[in-house]
């Protein structure tokens, strides 16, 4: 008898395992679609919130921070409570009324996973990686890269951002791993001008400080050659192709997807 029982003992814990595996890792359609929801709602609030921070609408940030808000700063500390952060706002980053610094996700780094006591949804962690720009007069230039976590808790007819880590600041990285090539200046010369996109707006490439600048909508870009076509940024994943055929053209992708196309205007 005892021998029996030992030998089944491992079997049916075993089966007990697979079990519990099972309903950890198959969620049902109903819960799949559940998590799909959640991760539209908080990429939405993510998002209102750091429109408000890029144009220093305080109040508007305030309306997605709990009250007891903890916000933890690798380089700048800890703040306590909503409205402790909102005064360093005020004193700092937003004393003019207006925002010299703009925040910008990395693409594709950004993940949102789902809180559960069972199957009850109580809040979401988004975690992802962010680019801050300085804005100036009439362009802006890239200042850092970080990391960022939030928890948000779902309250009664709301959700709010109860904790933000915000760490792992240093320079921003983007675009390195590509091989800046020389090309004699006369090269880069041919390509610059302005260029007019659809839509009629200018985009004009420049040869300055020996390597071309593109400047557009207010910002300014430093082109690296890849090769005799094609251009990046080191800030962003953004490339640069350059087409010297009749009409001449220069489309620009951004993570390997057409964003914007333009033709040759003047020199």
């Amino acid at each position: 008898m005892h021998q029996q029982r030992f030998t089944r003992e491992p079997e049916r814990l075993f089966k007990k395992i697979i079990l519990l595996v099972a309903i950890i890792f198959v969620s049902s359609p109903a819960a799949q679609a559940q998590d799909t929801g959640l991760q539209k709602l908080i990429t939405k609030k993510d998002a209102s919130f750091w429109k408000a921070y890029n144009t220093c609408d305080i109040a508007g940030m305030e309306k997605h921070l709990s009250e007891d808000l903890e916000f933890y700063h690798d380089k700048g500390g800890i703040t306590y409570g909503r409205k402790d952060l909102s005064d360093d706002l005020r004193q700092g980053l937003c004393k003019t009324g207006r925002n010299y610094l703009r925040r910008e996700a990395v693409p594709g780094s950004v993940s949102i996973y789902p809180l559960k006591d069972k199957d009850s949804v109580y809040g979401a962690i988004i975690t992802g990686e962010h680019l801050f720009y300085i804005i100036e007069e009439d362009s802006e230039k890239l200042d850092g890269q970080a990391k960022f976590s939030h928890l948000w808790l779902k309250e009664p007819g709301d959700w709010k951002m109860h904790r933000v880590y915000s760490f792992d600041h240093g320079p921003a990285t983007f675009g390195i791993s590509k091989q800046v090539v020389e090309l004699p200046k006369e090269k880069l010369l041919e390509l610059t001008g302005q260029y007019l996109t659809d839509s009629k707006d200018p985009i004009t490439v420049l040869f300055d400080g020996g390597n071309l600048e593109l400047r557009a909508l207010g910002k300014t870009f430093i082109l690296y050659p890849e090769d005799e076509h094609t251009f990046f940024t080191k800030d962003r994943d953004l490339s640069f192709s350059f087409n010297n055929e009749d009409p001449r053209t220069l489309t620009i992708y951004e993570s390997d997807n057409k964003v914007e196309e333009a033709t040759f205007h003047q020199k």
